[in-house]
């Protein structure tokens, strides 16, 4: 079996009342208003290679083989 390291990074312009919150057991989440937001990874698919096709997490047998295969997962969430 192989492994693979995949490292995303996203930046968000949000608004001055979203806040960066900790929770009791240390992890770290965006709060708007009164919900929590994590942040994960959607593995997107298509059937075609073409520059114009459209990317779906509609496969839900290949989502659930990806997500199956994560062995960990960490996200830092920091304010500029």
């Amino acid at each position: 079996m192989k492994k693979i390291t995949l490292h995303l990074q996203a930046e968000l312009e949000i608004p001055d009342h979203w806040e960066i919150v900790e929770l009791d057991h240390g992890a770290q989440m965006l709060k708007i208003g009164d919900k929590f937001v994590d942040f994960d990874i959607a593995p997107l698919t298509a059937t075609s290679n073409e520059e114009d096709t459209v990317w779906t997490d509609e496969d839900e047998e290949v989502t659930a083989q990806v997500l199956d295969a994560v062995t960990g997962l960490d996200t830092m969430l920091e304010l500029d």
